[in-house]
């Protein structure tokens, strides 16, 4: 089974990138989505952040308010290593669960998409990693263009991350994202035919 790792900022465009992966009969595993399903179902977890963070991210219901908490994760980087801290373990075992899984179930391709790959130091699970990255504002437009957040906030989390220049460092094969999806399905076309 290949293991392949996806990252890239906000707005770069490794979603696109992981449904081309999807496409091709890959299994995704999207680190995102699957922490804060994880997060939802875990009282035992949601009891941790609360009690790392405290009222700050408490709603009126006395529960964990998931809104709250991303103002609060993502307001600055010592708040971000705390709530990363507390999560990231979580993540590497649903990760590995479901690496396992997919190898019994003999899948051919599995995918991780992360945008915390590095940070969490999970490039070494893969047999090739990408980094998805495009100019600060193609990102803010693709990102604000959804309606979830302002550019002010799009520019907030970008600051937290490691900056794409170390990423390139640490990964594989950069792809840049600065065109169409076409453009980007040629690459990551180029990229399958020579390593899958």
């Amino acid at each position: 089974m290949f293991k392949l790792g996806i990252t890239g900022g906000i707005g770069s465009g490794k979603t696109t990138a992981s449904q081309f992966f999807a496409d091709k009969g890959a299994v995704i595993f999207n680190a995102d989505d699957e922490s804060k399903n994880h997060l939802r179902h875990s009282i035992a977890l949601q009891h941790k952040i609360i009690n790392a963070f405290g009222s700050a991210v408490v709603g009126d219901n006395h529960k964990l308010n998931f809104k709250s908490l991303a103002e609060v994760a993502f307001s600055n980087k010592i708040d971000q290593q705390i709530l990363n801290g507390i999560m990231w373990p979580e993540v590497f075992v649903l990760i590995d669960k479901a690496m396992k899984k997919a190898e019994k179930e003999k899948v051919k391709v599995f995918v991780v998409e992360a945008a915390l790959l590095i940070e969490a130091d999970l490039q070494n699970l893969f047999d090739k990693t990408i980094l998805i990255t495009a100019n600060k504002n193609h990102r803010i437009e693709r990102v604000t263009s959804r309606g979830d957040i302002s550019p002010n906030q799009v520019l907030k989390r970008m600051d937290l991350q490691i900056s794409e220049e170390e990423k390139r460092k640490l990964i594989d094969e950069t792809i840049e994202n600065n065109g169409t999806i076409d453009e980007l399905k040629n690459e990551l076309e180029e990229f399958y035919s020579r390593f899958i």
